[in-house]
């Protein structure tokens, strides 16, 4: 059985505070080079044959690891925790030239995934996803790094807290992907979008790229705007993500998601150590399906 130090090292009070304040921040971990080499390695392998994230041990280390865990305890201000989503290999894959300008990047890519009021996000334990982007290579601004709008999360949780029906409310959060304005009648969101709250429009606002050293992790609020951004580099940008929830939180996903997540999380469960098991539930009573229709009328207000 893997054994962890004693002593996992969480985030800190300041770094939680960015958090909340701006819907994002990037942490260290303590994963050795080593350790980091492994996990790489696995990731190579993964993309490489296309095969199952939980028949890779080297990956199954990684998501098994105290630290998200307890990172995610502290973000979401709860005794227990358990996965949500995630631990598939993430890949930004070089782009070719010409490239498109930051502005058209924005403009295209620019979304929320995560709905839920600013009453969720505050309270406790926190009715939110705590997201987590473990990056196996570096991320310099031009390998594709996540472009966020700092604070955006905030303002959009107040928006749905204001207009949103109790009966809406109650079935909140859950996973949930809408854009400014113009939305293409194409999008499984449409009409739905998020309107623009401040005196600067959303696809106006200049978006933070989020850089990150090899080992770190993003710690990031989907509620929030956010865009993925092209590869200039020659390289890919490498990821692991996960992200959790805090036990006796109920979470909405699309029919599709609800169903991959109900077919992979028995398989992933029955690779971990078993005093690690806990982290992946082993039944689905937290998980409703919450599907792009029927609209909510809230969530496309009229001129």
């Amino acid at each position: 059985m893997k054994s962890y130090p004693e002593s996992i090292m969480p985030f800190t009070d300041g770094q939680l505070a960015q958090y909340e304040e701006q819907g994002a921040v990037t942490i260290d971990t303590p994963f050795t080079p080593e350790e980091l080499d492994r996990a790489e390695a696995a990731w190579d392998r993964l993309k490489q044959t296309g095969g199952k994230p939980y028949e890779d041990p080297d990956f199954i280390e990684v998501v098994q690891h105290p630290y998200f865990e307890a990172v995610a305890k502290k973000v979401l201000r709860a005794q227990a925790v358990h996965l949500w989503w995630g631990l598939a290999p993430h890949e930004r894959a070089p782009a070719s030239p010409p490239y498109a300008d930051s502005q058209d990047q924005w403009a295209r890519g620019c979304h929320t995934d995560i709905q839920a009021t600013i009453e969720d996000f505050e309270a406790t334990p926190r009715r939110m996803r705590a997201e987590l982007w473990f990056w196996l290579n570096d991320v310099p601004a031009n390998r594709g790094a996540m472009r966020i709008l700092p604070g955006s999360h905030r303002h959009v949780m107040e928006y749905w807290d204001q207009v949103l029906t109790p009966e809406h409310k109650a079935m909140l959060p859950r996973v949930h992907g809408l854009r400014p304005a113009p939305v293409p009648e194409t999008a499984p969101a449409f009409p739905e979008h998020v309107p623009d709250l401040r005196e600067t429009p959303w696809l106006e606002c200049e978006p933070t790229p989020f850089v990150a050293r090899r080992g770190q992790v993003l710690v990031l609020c989907s509620a929030g705007l956010h865009s993925a951004w092209q590869n200039e580099d020659t390289v890919p940008r490498k990821a692991m993500g996960t992200s959790w929830v805090a036990d006796g939180v109920s979470c909405g996903l699309p029919k599709n998601q609800r169903d991959a997540v109900i077919e992979f999380f028995p398989q992933l469960r029955s690779k971990l150590c078993p005093d690690r098991a806990h982290i992946v539930p082993p039944d689905f009573d937290w998980l409703f399906e919450s599907n792009y229709d029927p609209k909510w009328p809230e969530t496309f207000p009229q001129p």
